[in-house]
């Protein structure tokens, strides 16, 4: 929990304490709830267990200084009125709080299965991938061997083709480790992060999709720019999706060039953001209004499940951003996604 929360949480515990401690002010003491209340956003289910007896006992420690050795009256019902709301609300707070975790880790779940969704399209161009450096490594070494059986062994060029069989390695395993990133179901863990690389990343591992689909990725990045705050393997699967969108928009163009631009720069429209935008040269949106395909369930394929751009959405909101579509000039499709910078993300937390 923020400090400044806790802060407000105990000052807010106090003046009721105070105020309770006034003959005839004990009815306040159903103010409690709003400490309860402040709290459940930021605590755990054990915590508000807590937060809710000390309540209850404050409220019972300040009766009784008021009301010692006083006889039964109207007091007693303004006790038991204020504890049972207090109890009632940390009640139904915990069983809220329990809901929305609940709520959480099925969105998760549901982001892990459209991630190998996404990754069953990407087999044939992961194989593919794969293969490349494999294939170069088997040549290589034979290549090495027969420099090595000459009479007089050519050492330079023997070496030559181990630093090529190493660098091949190397590129084998960045591409099962990207793999291995995007299927694994982890919790978020955030840190700074180079948005240029992690879109530079995906591009490489969608190459032979994009390749084999006649399909031509251009980048224009700005550079110096900042840094993001968020989860790499949460921001690669928003790429991977809109990305994959893109090059399945392209399918039925004939006649023009298929293009997609990736763009990176500052958002000019809001300062301390970096501005993603992936343009296609397709025939564009057919809805009126494109931004309605970011709702669960909503597709424009006749095999799609409507969630890719939803799960796309609900990363990019829960990393403070915003995601939004619109159809390209003269055609197209563009989408535009906004992150916070992580120096600005920095400053709002604080």
């Amino acid at each position: 929990m923020r400090g400044w929360l806790w802060c407000a949480t105990t000052l807010i515990a106090v003046l009721v304490f105070g105020i309770t401690l006034f003959p005839s002010h004990d009815a306040f003491g159903v103010l409690y709830v709003l400490v309860i209340v402040l709290a459940a956003d930021r605590a755990t289910m054990r915590m508000l267990q807590m937060i809710g007896a000390a309540c209850v006992v404050l409220e019972c420690a300040a009766f009784s200084i008021v009301h010692h050795g006083g006889s039964f009256d109207g007091a007693y019902a303004r006790l038991a009125l204020s504890i049972t709301a207090t109890i009632v609300v940390t009640i139904l707070t915990i069983r809220n709080k329990r809901a929305r975790d609940d709520l959480a880790r099925h969105a998760r779940a549901l982001t892990h299965a459209d991630r190998i969704a996404t990754l069953g399209h990407l087999a044939l161009s992961i194989a593919h991938e794969v293969n490349q450096p494999l294939s170069a490594m088997t040549t290589l070494a034979f290549s090495g061997g027969r420099w090595l059986d000459r009479t007089r062994p050519d050492l330079d060029e023997a070496l030559s083709c181990f630093r090529q069989i190493e660098a091949n390695g190397r590129r084998a395993a960045d591409i099962v480790g990207h793999v291995r990133e995007l299927t694994r179901k982890a919790p978020v863990a955030r840190c700074p992060l180079d948005l240029r690389r992690i879109v530079e990343d995906t591009i490489a591992l969608l190459q032979s999709e994009t390749t084999a689909r006649r399909v031509v990725v251009q980048k224009i990045f700005q550079n110096d720019l900042p840094m993001i705050h968020a989860d790499r393997i949460e921001i690669q699967q928003v790429v991977v999706n809109l990305m994959m969108n893109a090059v399945q928009a392209l399918e039925p163009v004939a006649g023009r060039r298929r293009t997609i631009t990736v763009s990176l720069r500052a958002d000019r429209s809001r300062p301390g953001a970096i501005e993603m935008e992936i343009r296609d040269t397709g025939p564009g949106f057919s809805q009126p209004d494109p931004n309605a395909l970011f709702e669960p369930f909503v597709t424009t394929r006749p095999d799609g499940m409507g969630m890719g751009l939803a799960i796309c959405r609900n990363i990019v909101r829960s990393h403070g951003g915003a995601i939004t579509a619109a159809n390209g000039t003269p055609s197209g499709a563009v989408i535009t996604v906004r992150l916070p910078a992580a120096h600005a993300m920095a400053a709002a937390a604080a």
